[in-house]
């Protein structure tokens, strides 16, 4: 077995999940993978665990993330996180035609 790791995921057929970091750009450039996991919320939790480590006011210095799931020799990304994906916010009162942040009560009720 040239690969510990891989040979024995693909004998034993058991899905994965890789987090990889993105370098976005035309093309962009996958860095490589950060973390393994066996169940997909822990690789959402490692992924946001890793941008909170290494890009925690989200400025750019991590622009990409990619969860790849592996089964067998099938790869599918399956959570993608950008940097330059992010948007400003929407006003909200004009999107919604109220604003949902706001703290309801009825008149004479303390909310």
């Amino acid at each position: 077995m040239t690969s510990i790791g891989g040979e024995l995921r693909r004998a034993a057929r058991q899905t994965c999940f890789e987090v990889h970091e993105i370098l976005e750009g035309d093309p962009s450039i996958d860095l490589g993978v950060r973390c393994v996991t066996w169940d997909f919320l822990d690789a959402v939790d490692e992924a946001m665990d890793y941008l909170e480590e290494c890009d925690p006011r989200r400025a750019g210095e991590v622009s990409g993330l990619d969860i790849v799931r592996i089964d067998g020799e099938d790869r599918e990304t399956v959570w993608r996180y950008r940097h330059a994906d992010e948007r400003p916010e929407k006003d909200l009162v004009q999107h919604w035609g109220f604003s949902p942040t706001q703290t309801w009560s009825r008149p004479g009720y303390a909310a």
